[in-house]
């Protein structure tokens, strides 16, 4: 999110472009580059991290919190059994109260992490056994009480890795505009079997045809822009620069929007500011919006994961199909980038998500849709320090 229109955007940045010093210029030039910066999560597979003397639970889970997960609030939690088990519990003092009200996109958040960790761990030659709901029957007035899963690790010497292990240190989920071809239905045929989900059906919607659907996300996305309440929770979770990024370790930012180089450099010195005054102006929600709708228009292609049914295991089982959709994405070279606000369930946009979901039967639903593409921007969302995460 900017707060400035992008006229105003050029008009300004070109002057002060202008008398940038050069070392500041190449500073902020770097867009494209994988190299991570110290706010950027660590790779948990760097040999330097690896060689740490802590337990394999803990670097289990040091791979499991590097997962995709909602505006990046790390609902995560845990309680350590001994040095290979741990109990996973939803953390409900990170919750989006206002965009995700039935906490549906926080349970997909827990799927997320326990499939990147059942496939990460195999690099250090364990397999995982999770059980989910280990307590028994398990309600949304349980978040935080009662645990998701009992997760346990086990040594093995002749074990046949996922070839998606190898693409969890590059996942990255990127919303910059897309360039390139668009996807074909090879491309959606080939991250599809590479994937492998087991518990959802993937759809495929290619660029030729998407018009009408392109149109619905930019409508939900202007709705969660306009809706007080739900564009304030984007507020609280923004980080307005480098040093917050690196202090908070966690939620979203220029940067994780596509913004790089000298626009966020002009961006974050001479036009962001703090508080709802600034954030809710109909200025910045106009570059914002301006922003979205330029990721949505450059897209190459949409693919959606949709359950037989809605209850909580399906939440959780659907994260754990869309890590594997994202890796497998990854590994076949393209970017990918969840809109999320259509699928939303505030009553402000039932209305939007309702047609949207209309060709559903009853019982479906749609629990993640993505955008892909390609992509060289590169920006590794933040991790909180792992001891944070332990109860």
């Amino acid at each position: 999110m900017a707060s400035i229109s992008r006229k105003t955007f050029i008009k300004y940045g070109i002057s002060f472009g202008v008398i940038l010093s050069t070392s500041q210029i190449l500073q902020y030039c770097k867009s494209s580059s994988k190299e991570r910066y110290d706010y950027e999560r660590k790779d948990p597979f760097d040999p330097e991290f690896l060689s740490e003397n802590i337990s394999p639970i803990l670097k289990a889970i040091r791979i499991g919190i590097t997962a995709p997960n909602p505006h990046n609030v790390q609902p995560w939690k845990f309680k350590i059994i001994n040095d290979h088990s741990a109990l996973l519990y939803v953390d409900e003092k990170r919750l989006l109260k206002d965009t995700d009200p039935t906490y549906r996109q926080i349970h997909i958040g827990q799927g997320t992490f326990l499939e990147n960790l059942s496939i990460g761990t195999q690099v250090l030659g364990y397999s995982s056994e999770v059980s989910l709901f280990p307590e028994g029957k398990y309600t949304i007035a349980d978040m935080g009480k009662k645990p998701i899963a009992k997760i346990i690790l086990n040594k093995q010497e002749d074990l046949v890795r996922n070839p998606l292990s190898e693409f969890i240190s590059e996942r990255v989920t990127q919303r910059s505009v897309y360039e390139g071809e668009d996807l074909t239905r090879e491309n959606f045929e080939k991250i599809r079997k590479d994937s492998a989900v087991l518990y959802s059906e993937l759809k495929f919607v290619p660029k030729a045809g998407s018009e009408e659907l392109r149109k619905q996300l930019i409508a939900a996305m202007q709705m969660e822009t306009d809706t007080y309440k739900t564009y304030e929770e984007s507020r609280i979770w923004f980080r307005y620069n480098d040093e917050e990024i690196g202090k908070f370790g966690d939620g979203i930012s220029l940067r994780a929007n596509g913004t790089s180089g000298l626009k966020y450099y002009i961006a974050r010195n001479f036009f962001l500011k703090h508080g709802p005054e600034s954030w809710h102006s109909p200025e910045n929600k106009k570059a914002g919006m301006d922003m979205f709708a330029s990721m949505v228009e450059s897209s190459k292609g949409f693919i959606f994961l949709k359950t037989d049914h809605n209850e909580v295991i399906d939440w959780v089982q659907a994260g754990r199909d869309y890590l594997r959709l994202h890796l497998a994405a990854t590994k076949n070279g393209f970017s990918l980038h969840p809109m999320s606000q259509i699928l939303q369930e505030y009553p402000e946009m039932n209305p939007i998500r309702n047609e949207f979901e209309s060709s559903l039967k009853p019982g479906e639903k749609i629990q993640m849709l993505a955008r892909l593409g390609k992509s060289d921007y590169h920006f590794y969302s933040p991790r909180r320090d792992p001891k944070e995460f332990i109860l």
